[in-house]
């Protein structure tokens, strides 16, 4: 796993963990906005690396090997960590493992593992392996997903390199881990200042992680961000994302 780093000059530090379908480079334009104030360190998730060929591996296995970087690199306190979706899932079993300490956290539109019967688990995973898969075969379903409008047909172009990349057990691991990923019993309480961050047009979406995620972590702040859905708030507005976590890392 290639990870990158941004403004080492800068003493505090912030893991950025990217969404699924995309690359770390998607979200440059809020890491670079980032890094003039902080020590940025972004890696680039496998199976999502344009650079190699490995694919995904887990929620779990990914958070292990990052504390086995932070802590080899002497990293044992985070200033703050942000996840986006799937980088979300892995932000939380960071947390839930406390093995660095996190002064704060966002989580944006994380995926919480189901609470379902296995066999339930195994539809939704291979309804949302088709849909991506389907979709990286064919460009206009991918249009359907993402509006060139919205997402402008560079985004596409770039998001079409990535699904192209990934290998089909890159993208049914993604589901199947980021839907089941295992977490300590009982989950232990953390310091961490924690912030949810959903858009409204997926509340509904995101209720069963928002329960989750109020009752293991009690004390969570959840912000409700007006007219956008899932992953929109990064995908679209990469400025205001900054300057929304800059505030949050601030207080």
């Amino acid at each position: 796993m290639n990870i990158y780093e941004f403004g080492q000059e800068n003493r505090g530090c912030i893991l950025f963990l990217h969404a699924s379908c995309t690359g770390w480079d998607f979200y440059e334009e809020s890491i670079q906005k980032l890094s003039k104030w902080y020590h940025i360190i972004v890696p680039a998730m496998p199976g999502h690396d344009l650079t190699t060929g490995e694919d995904y591996t887990s929620v779990e296995e990914i958070a292990e090997n990052l504390e086995q970087w932070l802590r080899e690199q002497g990293h044992t306190y985070v200033h703050g960590v942000y996840g986006l979706s799937m980088g979300g899932s892995i932000v939380l079993r960071l947390l839930a493992n406390n093995k660095i300490v996190f002064d704060k956290a966002v989580i944006d539109a994380g995926i919480t593992p189901y609470q379902l019967p296995w066999i339930i688990t195994r539809f939704i995973a291979l309804r949302d392996f088709l849909m991506v898969e389907l979709g990286k075969h064919s460009r206009k379903l991918l249009e359907l997903a993402y509006p060139p409008e919205k997402y402008s047909v560079e985004g596409l172009d770039y998001m079409e390199q990535v699904m192209k990349h990934m290998s089909a057990r890159t993208i049914w691991r993604v589901f199947d881990s980021c839907n089941n990923y295992s977490m300590p019993k009982p989950i232990p309480a953390v310091a961490t200042e924690i912030q949810y961050w959903y858009g409204s047009l997926e509340k509904k979406a995101r209720a069963w992680d928002i329960d989750y995620v109020k009752k293991n972590f009690p004390g969570t702040r959840f912000v409700e961000i007006s007219g956008l859905d899932h992953a929109e708030y990064a995908l679209l507005h990469p400025a205001e994302l900054a300057e929304r976590m800059l505030s949050f890392l601030d207080e």
